[in-house]
């Protein structure tokens, strides 16, 4: 029983509400299950959606609730006040490599939806520092292969979930690459924070 007293009801744990971002910027409520951490130092959010899903009842079709389960950036969530407790006692895992390099708990949900929506500073999913630590990567979307124009490029925050690849490019050669022809920002993660002049309110240093 390890402990338990007999006949006491084990303690559950808990699933507690949070709100998610989607990549096409909606909004829905999930369940946390755990936080875990990769071994590149990112924290993701493993959650739960209640979602429908087809299914044959007495040889009829049907749609029943199906309950799938995804691993959100940390990025992409935002906490539901009356939860704040709850948070605190989901599961959290850590990959070996990362509390090698930094001992640290993990982060909140980064901030309110009702902040983001107010425009309060440094609001919004999306989290960048502007502390110097920030790292950027580019993409290079696909083109038709008579377009004689400059090639896009697509400059991402480390922590951008549309984007795969090594971040490798500090704040200042990011605000360089953002300067070549065919270069845009990324408006998922952020990036375009660098499009405004370096010490403004709110952006990336």
């Amino acid at each position: 029983m390890d402990g338990q007293l007999h006949g006491e009801v084990p303690e559950q744990t808990p699933t507690p509400q949070i709100w998610i971002r989607l990549h096409d910027q909606q909004e829905l409520l999930g369940r946390l299950l755990r936080r875990w951490q990769a071994k590149d130092g990112m924290w993701f959010y493993e959650v739960s959606l209640t979602l429908w899903a087809h299914a044959i009842v007495h040889g009829k079709d049907t749609a029943e609730p199906a309950d799938i389960i995804v691993s959100v950036p940390a990025t992409h969530v935002a906490p539901v006040p009356e939860e704040a407790e709850a948070y605190k006692r989901v599961p959290v895992q850590r990959h070996p490599a990362a509390i090698a390099r930094r001992p640290a708990p993990p982060p909140p949900p980064p901030r309110t939806r009702e902040a983001a929506a107010d425009g309060e500073p440094g609001a919004g999913w999306p989290q960048v520092r502007g502390d110097g630590s920030d790292r950027w990567k580019i993409t290079y979307p696909r083109r038709p292969y008579n377009d004689t124009g400059p090639r896009r490029s697509v400059l991402h925050h480390a922590s951008c979930f549309t984007a795969q690849g090594p971040a490798d490019l500090t704040t200042d050669q990011a605000r360089e690459a953002l300067r070549r022809p065919g270069a845009q920002a990324c408006e998922m993660c952020g990036a375009e924070q660098l499009t405004a002049p370096p010490g403004g309110p709110g952006k990336a240093r």
